[in-house]
């Protein structure tokens, strides 16, 4: 079933009869995000930031010039793993939907073909939802961020020491079974917010980039030692690669996605199989992401399992004609279109020479020019033209062909939110069909300030974000989502009447978006308008019927109106539609408790603290219902477990002298009334009640 591994070339690097390589091969893929080539010692760095990555390449096969298809995390990956280009796929963007079922992934192929499958990711955007988990016995996309000094990256990203710790138990466990193994590792590290930990920090202060690329090589250095403490070095193919470069303010561009230099599309690619892949090879040739899945099936001995129509084609002829002819790099962003509303860029790349179509279309000599600072396209109008005609070949002919997919996703602001800790902010408004050229500055201006915005609301301080996303929604350019967190950030500043103009312009862009719906509704109940409130949470479950968060809100709102009935209806569907959720259980305690149904309003709280069984304020709900009813003693119980839970709450404490009290213990209850008054030494009840229990 595994097959034997199709060697290229002997060890030595002679051209001869293939190696036979062990079979069966085990599969480790490592994406580090963000990378850029001239950090790499194997590339020409001479900062010493990568001694794991330059060992790699001595031991293994370097292709000198490999490029991703987009700069962006979420659709390179998924052309790295589907062998396809972008709008084949149809994933262009971060703001994306899942992979369509129809794309089959590397790790499907490899499970099919009985290989054990673990994936573990770094980052948010290559969540399950993006589609990437299929195929994987185990996907661990978990983020708990440790170590990182800002919680809002620690809740959408993860160290790449977290990784690899999750990735090696895995590993250790998959290399003692009777399966070969595949596994996708990826650390997101040098993605922006760039905050390496401890001592890179203080190590290479002042290039906080520079310190994510060295911790991250330190970590992909356990990772291969792993291997070879495992013994499972001689029988596993490595590759490390990078889904895209950083501009660094190269051009213009601080991060990645808005342009197509060599800065983001060039990664670094070096693979090792020990016995197959000769040493310290380093290969001159054009090599594309798209490539890796075909070469990886082939060097597993598995090539006629490859999707059939992908575009990728296997490297294993690179290696054994390092100079030989190459198929040509194409690669595209639909960024600036999607999010800023410039034109999108297309590229080619063949031969040395790169061509990138745009409004004022650009040429450049890489050998001569590898900066791409001297545009030629004036200048070489035939060579332009040459490439340009093999750009439409690669599109089918024509632009817009390569359009297909390009719909923008309406995201929910959640999801906007934490793109936007992760460095992707999404705008709108810009001059359609301009040169992104001319538009990168006010880009990067509108990034800065509103990813300070999220920050700054992440962080609690309301008003310094309020300030930001105002700021982005007068200069035109708002997505959204900073709408909908602009309302949020008055409504937490208690500034109702201020966060309905945003929050209705929220639901009116993305009406789909529920919680937008929900705040909005908030905002009117805060201001007596339950009326408003009712008419926005219907307007809402037209488009989301099963919602049940949009019929509990229901539910408060016809109790703010006194409507007994319609709230216990609502919140009675609400059940249904969740009956896990804790607030509708205790909001329905309350309905059937204010009916007069105290048994059913017994039942729910009971319910309530099946779902949340440290609540104190469910405890104290129950002990009020028992209390109620009599049960004194029962109560008391309850009363004393939401004090042991909330010991600095004074109300619980007289709940349960009270309790005590009525069924006859005055010394308890006089001690829980001393508690109630020392934490709030003008209750007056508690203080009545003290001196009652003493006779006074």
């Amino acid at each position: 079933m595994f097959g034997v591994a199709v060697a290229v070339l002997l060890l030595s690097g002679s051209q001869g009869a293939p190696a036979a390589a062990p079979a069966p091969v085990n599969v480790l893929l490592v994406t580090i995000d963000t990378l850029r080539v001239d950090r790499v010692g194997a590339y020409g760095s001479r900062a010493g930031l990568t001694p794991a990555m330059d060992a790699l390449a001595k031991q293994g096969v370097v292709f000198e010039q490999a490029t991703v298809p987009v700069p962006l995390t979420r659709p390179s990956h998924v052309s790295l793993l589907t062998g396809k280009l972008p709008f084949q796929h149809g994933i262009r963007d971060n703001f994306s939907f899942s992979l369509g079922a129809g794309h089959r992934t590397l790790a499907e192929v490899l499970k099919a073909r009985g290989y054990a499958t673990g994936g573990f990711v770094g980052a948010f955007m290559l969540n399950a939802q993006s589609g990437l988990n299929r195929g994987f016995d185990e996907f661990d996309d978990e983020f708990d961020g440790a170590g990182r000094q800002s919680a809002l990256i620690a809740e959408h990203q993860r160290l790449a020491g977290e990784v690899e710790r999750r990735a090696e138990t895995w590993i250790e466990r998959a290399a003692s079974g009777s399966r070969p193994f595949f596994a996708w590792v990826h650390f997101y590290d040098p993605h922006s917010p760039y905050d390496p930990p401890p001592p890179y920090r203080a190590r290479h202060a002042g290039r906080p980039y520079d310190g994510e690329v060295a911790y991250t090589d330190s970590v992909l250095g356990r990772l291969i030692a792993r291997l070879d403490r495992l013994g499972v070095r001689g029988r596993t193919l490595l590759v490390v690669t990078s889904d895209h470069g950083e501009g660094l303010n190269d051009h213009g561009e601080a991060e990645h996605g808005f342009f197509l230099y060599e800065t983001t599309v060039r990664v670094p690619l070096i693979m090792r199989l020990a016995g197959s892949l000769p040493a310290g090879l380093r290969i001159p040739r054009e090599a594309r992401s798209i490539d890796v899945l075909p070469t990886i099936l082939e060097l597993v001995g598995a090539s006629g399992a490859a999707p059939p129509g992908i575009p990728g084609r296997s490297l294993v002829t690179a290696v054994a004609d390092p100079g030989g002819p190459a198929p040509p790099s194409y690669a595209e962003t639909l960024f600036p279109r999607l999010h800023f509303e410039c034109a999108d860029l297309r590229s080619i790349r063949l031969d040395g020479w790169k061509y990138i179509e745009a409004p004022r279309p650009e040429l450049y000599d890489l050998r001569g020019d590898p900066g791409e600072r001297t545009n030629l396209y004036a200048r070489e109008g035939r060579r332009a033209a040459s490439l340009r005609s093999r750009l439409l070949d690669s599109l089918g002919g024509s632009l817009e062909a390569g359009v297909v997919g390009a719909t923008r996703p309406a995201p929910d602001a959640e999801t906007q939110r934490k793109l936007a800790s992760l460095g992707y902010v999404s705008g709108s408004r810009g001059s359609a069909g301009a040169d992104p050229k001319d538009s990168i500055a006010p880009f990067q201006a509108y990034t800065r300030a509103v990813r300070g915005a999220f920050e700054a609301y992440d962080r609690g301080d309301l008003q310094t974000a309020a300030s930001g996303f105002e700021a982005a929604i007068a200069g035109g350019r708002a997505g959204f989502d900073v709408y909908f967190y602009l309302g949020a950030a008055y409504l937490g500043l208690g500034q109702a009447e201020r966060a309905v103009a945003p929050l209705q312009e929220a639901t009116r862009r993305n009406a789909s978006y529920t919680p937008a719906a929900i705040e909005l509704a908030g905002a009117y109940v805060r201001l007596n308008r339950a009326d408003d409130a009712t008419a926005v949470l219907r307007a809402a479950l037209s488009s989301d019927a099963g919602n049940f968060q949009l019929h509990s809100h229901l539910g408060y709102a016809a109790r703010l109106r006194r409507d007994l009935a319609l709230a216990r209806q609502e919140y009675e569907t609400a059940r249904e539609l969740n009956p896990g959720d804790f607030d509708v259980r205790m909001n329905l305690s309350s309905i059937y408790r204010d009916a007069g149904d105290a048994p059913r309003a017994l039942e729910e709280v009971e319910a309530a603290l099946g779902i949340r069984q440290d609540s104190a304020d469910a405890y104290n709900h129950k002990g009020m219902l028992l209390g109620g009813a009599g049960s004194f003693l029962e109560a008391a119980r309850a009363f004393e477990r939401a004090a042991s839970l909330s010991p600095k709450n004074p109300q619980f404490w007289f709940n349960l002298g009270l309790a005590r009290f009525r069924e006859g213990d005055r010394s308890a209850a006089a001690d829980s009334l001393r508690r109630a008054l020392a934490l709030k030494p003008d209750f007056a009840e508690a203080r009545a009640l003290l001196a009652q229990v003493a006779g006074k």
